[in-house]
């Protein structure tokens, strides 16, 4: 193979790699954010579309322990916006439910192991993020979007 033929078959395979990179995008016409979700095997969730404001971290288990952290440090006042939500759920016997303003997502349901991805819109008000079977309990918690 001469030099030329070499250089000309790695612009080639860069190109090819370069558009099928580029395709696969999705768009609304509407002006909404859209929502695609996609599983895998391990069980993880991801959600994307849409245009994220930020990432929220959420946490059930393995004992009665939930959270939402935002930057490392409780969520206690969010701006409203749209965020990646992605929930580490340790606990077969738990699930994480988050319901508030225009939203009531139940990222995992009992007896899910492991992490899932979710896009929320968050509107200004309280929103709950709570374990379904132990809210009564006290497994649940609250953040403000302002």
């Amino acid at each position: 193979m001469t030099r030329r033929s070499a250089i000309t078959l790695l612009i080639a395979a860069v190109a090819l790699t370069f558009g099928v990179t580029a395709c696969g995008g999705s768009s609304s016409s509407s002006g909404e954010p859209t929502t695609a979700a996609t599983s895998t095997e391990s069980g993880t969730t991801t959600s994307v579309g849409g245009s994220a404001s930020g990432t929220l971290e959420g946490e059930t288990g393995p004992g009665f322990d939930i959270e939402v952290k935002q930057d490392g440090q409780d969520a206690e006042t969010v701006k409203a916006g749209t965020y990646t939500l992605h929930v580490e759920d340790k606990s077969e016997m738990h699930n994480f439910h988050l319901i508030g303003p225009g939203v009531d997502e139940e990222v995992t349901d009992v007896p899910f192991v492991g992490e899932k991805s979710v896009t929320v819109t968050l509107e200004k008000g309280t929103y709950t993020y709570q374990c379904d079977p132990h809210a009564s309990n006290g497994m649940k918690g609250t953040f403000t979007v302002t």
